[in-house]
């Protein structure tokens, strides 16, 4: 079967709409604000959509997506440094509950965590941001980017190191959960 017979099979695009929640939680993941994760989520679907003819096997399309949602969003957060723009403020609206302390100190807990994400390698990163935010299993992660399983596990691993210890070095021990 050719690539051409593939993509315009029956119910591929269908597939690939069927994890559009995946997609939007990984394009969140790396934008850190929901309108801009809407905005790459469209452009994700906009390109799967004009590359479908690319898609040699059924079996990888959800790998296939992944790739595009990863890539997108870098892309973006690559434009964005370019520009010097990386969070604006008011990016991210609280909703009021608690105390107005608490708030104020969820706020800033948010905002370091979303920086030692950030500040992250980007190959782990990449990895966090999918495990996490998209909630892909290792192997998933691991076809996505085309490394072994013991690669995502450790890279992991670093990544959520790094971001305990960032957390650690602001004064938010694991034990304040703030809730």
């Amino acid at each position: 079967m050719d690539k051409e017979t593939v993509a315009r099979g029956p119910g591929v695009f269908d597939e690939l709409l069927s994890y559009s929640n995946i997609v939007f939680r990984i394009c969140l993941g790396f934008a850190a604000n929901p309108h801009v994760a809407e905005e790459l989520y469209q452009e994700v679907y906009l390109k799967a959509w004009s590359d479908i003819g690319s898609l040699r096997n059924k079996d990888s399309a959800k790998p296939w997506l992944l790739k595009i949602a990863r890539n997108t969003s870098l892309n973006h957060l690559r434009k964005k440094r370019s520009d010097g723009r990386l969070y604006s403020e008011g990016a991210f609206p609280l909703v009021e509950r608690n105390t107005p302390e608490a708030v104020v100190l969820r706020k800033e807990r948010n905002q370091i965590l979303k920086d030692a994400v950030r500040r992250l390698p980007k190959k782990y990163r990449v990895v966090f941001v999918l495990r996490e935010y998209g909630q892909l299993s290792y192997e998933e992660i691991a076809g996505t980017l085309g490394v072994k399983t013991g690669t995502v596990m450790s890279r992991l691993n670093r990544a959520r190191r790094a971001i305990t210890d960032r957390l650690k070095e602001k004064g938010y021990g694991t034990q304040d959960t703030g809730k």
